[in-house]
C-alpha cells in the first residue's frame, strides 16, 4: 500500500496556488502572487506518484544528476533525456521531480515535471512533453504556468522535442559527468591550451595523445559536460566536430 499518495487536486479559489510536500511529507500551500513568499517553496516529497502496471509503455527510473550529485525520479525515457539536458545546460544545485501542484484561478491544475534551483538562486520549472502528444489542454496549462513563473521571477522551460542526435551526444558526455572525472587544475589547463591550438574534436584528441590510449578523454568529456569546452550538441559528434574552449 502506498503510504505517500502525494497531493490530490482541489477546487480553485480565484487565485493561482502552489502546493507542495516537505521532506517529512507535510503539505504546504501559498498563493502564487508574491515572489518573496514563493521562496518558501522547497519540495521534499513528490506531489504526484504515477502507478506501474503490466505492459506499461514508459520506463520509470532514477537519473543520477551531476548538479546535485544524487538521483532524481523520472517517469519516462523522454523525461530521462530532459533531465540530462537541463543537468548539462544549467548550474543546478537542487532538483525535484513531480515537485508541486499548481492550481490556477479558474480551477484548472497542473503538476510540473521538475523544479530546479540553480546556483545563482534562480527557480526553474521544467516540463518534458513531446509536441506530438501535446493537446490544447496541455498548451493552456503551459501558458498558465509560464504566466505564473513570470509573475514570480522564475524560469519556465517546456522541452517538447528531443532530437536523437542531441540524446546521443548527451549520453556520450554523461558517461563522464561524475565528479570523479573532473580534471585537476594542471590537466584542465593543458586541455584548454590544446583546445586553443586546435579546431576540431579529432585534432584535440590527437594533441592530447599519450602512450596510454584515451588517457585524457574522460576529462575532455567531463569538460564538455560542464561547458568548459563547447560543441554544437545538435550535430553528430565526430572527429570533424568544431570544438572551442
Amino acid at each position: 500500500m502506498n503510504r505517500k499518495p502525494g497531493i490530490r487536486k482541489s477546487r480553485g479559489d480565484g487565485y493561482d496556488r502552489i502546493e507542495w510536500l516537505d521532506a517529512a511529507g507535510n503539505k504546504h500551500a501559498v498563493r502564487a502572487d508574491n515572489p518573496i513568499t514563493a521562496t518558501e517553496v522547497i519540495p521534499g516529497e513528490r506531489t504526484r506518484r504515477p502507478g506501474k502496471y503490466r505492459g506499461q509503455a514508459t520506463y520509470q527510473g532514477r537519473y543520477w544528476s551531476a548538479g546535485i550529485e544524487g538521483h532524481v525520479f523520472h517517469e519516462s525515457m523522454a523525461e530521462f533525456t530532459g533531465l540530462m539536458l537541463i543537468d548539462h545546460l544549467y548550474d543546478i544545485v537542487q532538483l525535484f521531480a513531480q515537485p508541486m501542484l499548481l492550481t490556477f484561478a479558474d480551477g484548472t491544475f497542473h503538476y510540473p515535471d521538475f523544479f530546479a534551483i540553480e546556483a545563482d538562486g534562480t527557480r526553474h520549472l521544467v516540463d518534458v512533453h513531446l509536441k506530438t502528444l501535446t493537446t490544447e489542454a496541455h498548451e493552456r496549462a503551459f501558458e498558465q504556468t509560464r504566466a505564473l513563473c513570470e509573475r514570480l521571477g522564475w524560469r519556465f522551460t517546456v522541452i517538447d522535442q528531443l532530437d536523437q542526435v542531441v540524446r546521443w551526444n548527451l549520453e556520450a558526455m554523461a558517461r563522464y559527468h561524475h565528479p570523479r572525472y573532473i580534471p585537476g587544475a594542471r590537466l584542465e589547463k593543458q586541455i584548454l591550451r590544446a583546445a586553443a591550438r586546435t579546431s576540431t574534436f579529432g585534432e584535440l584528441r590527437e594533441a592530447l595523445r599519450t602512450n596510454r590510449p584515451g588517457e585524457h578523454m574522460p576529462a575532455v568529456y567531463n569538460m564538455l559536460w560542464n561547458r568548459r569546452l563547447h560543441i554544437d550538441i545538435t550535430q553528430p559528434l565526430t572527429d570533424l566536430t568544431p570544438i572551442s574552449a
